[in-house]
C-alpha cells in the first residue's frame, strides 16, 4: 500500500489536473489534497462599478489565473473595454490565461512572477497620473499598490474571489504521513502552507510532515516553511507546472 513515490498536490482540484498528469507520466502517484477552495466573492456596488467601467483605467493588473477567470466572468460582454487598457500579468500562467481569452495588449515581466518583478519593469517606473486597477483575491500583499502610489499612480482594487479552507477527508494522507510514504509536497502559497498544517494537525504525524520534502513557488513561501520547521525545501523557478515538475526532479537528483 505504501510502495511507489507519492506526491501530495495541494492545489484546488480545478487547477491540479495537468500537474497530476505530469507526475503520473513519471510513473509516480499524484495524491490530490486541495488545501484551498477558491470561490467567487460578492462584490460591493463600488466594485461592480469598477468592473463595468474598466476602460476608464489606464493600467489593469491581474495577479493570478484565478483573477483572470473570475474577472472575465464579471465583465462578460464588455471585453472591448478591457482591450482599451494596458493589461499587466503577474507571471506567464496569468499571461497565457489572458491570451486564451483573446486579450493581446499585455505586459508581463521577463523574469520573476511577483509584485517585485512587475515593479522592476521599465514601464512601471514613472506612474505619475496613471489610473490603475489591481484585480486579485480577497486580501493579499499591499506592496504593489503602495509602490504604484508612491510613484504617482492612483490605485483601486477589484477583489473577485476569496480563499477558504476546504472540508476534506484527511485520513488517507495522515496514514501515508504516519508511514513516511509521502515523497514530496507541492505548495503554491503561504496560505496553502498554513492550511496544510491546520488540516493535518496531529501530533503523531507532525514530525513526519516537517521532514517531508517541500516544493514551493517562491522564496517568500520558502522562508515561511523554514520558520515553521520544514527541513528540505526546493524552490521552483516559476509557478508553472513545468517548473514545479523540474523542481521535483532536481530535488530527486539532490536526494
Amino acid at each position: 500500500m505504501y510502495t511507489g513515490k507519492k506526491i501530495l498536490v495541494t492545489r484546488p482540484n480545478h487547477q491540479s489536473e495537468n500537474m497530476c498528469r505530469l507526475i503520473e507520466q513519471q510513473g509516480w502517484q499524484a495524491i490530490r489534497f486541495p488545501v484551498i477552495a477558491i470561490k467567487a466573492r460578492s462584490l460591493s456596488t463600488q466594485e461592480i462599478r469598477r468592473a463595468e467601467n474598466i476602460d476608464l483605467y489606464q493600467q489593469v493588473f491581474f495577479v493570478s489565473v484565478n483573477a483572470v477567470n473570475f474577472a472575465l466572468q464579471i465583465i462578460n460582454g464588455k471585453m472591448k473595454g478591457l482591450q482599451k487598457v494596458s493589461c499587466i500579468a503577474l507571471g506567464n500562467a496569468t499571461y497565457k490565461a489572458l491570451t486564451a481569452h483573446g486579450i493581446s495588449n499585455i505586459l508581463v515581466p521577463e523574469q520573476g512572477f511577483n509584485s517585485e518583478a512587475i515593479l522592476a519593469m521599465p514601464e512601471m517606473q514613472d506612474m505619475q497620473g496613471q489610473s490603475c486597477l489591481i484585480i486579485r483575491g480577497e486580501g493579499g500583499r499591499e506592496l504593489l499598490a503602495a509602490s504604484l502610489q508612491e510613484r504617482g499612480a492612483t490605485v483601486d482594487y477589484l477583489e473577485v474571489y476569496k480563499r477558504a479552507m476546504p472540508i476534506t477527508d484527511n485520513r488517507l494522507v495522515s496514514e501515508y504521513l504516519q508511514h513516511k510514504a509521502v515523497s514530496a509536497i507541492l505548495v503554491y502559497s503561504g496560505d496553502a502552507l498554513n492550511n496544510l498544517l491546520k488540516m493535518l494537525a496531529k501530533q503523531d504525524i507532525n514530525q513526519n510532515l516537517l521532514n517531508t520534502p517541500l516544493v514551493v513557488i517562491s522564496q517568500r513561501v520558502q522562508h515561511l516553511a523554514k520558520k515553521i520547521g520544514f527541513k528540505n525545501i526546493v524552490i521552483a523557478d516559476e509557478a508553472s507546472d513545468a517548473a514545479m515538475m523540474n523542481a521535483l526532479l532536481n530535488g530527486e537528483e539532490c536526494g
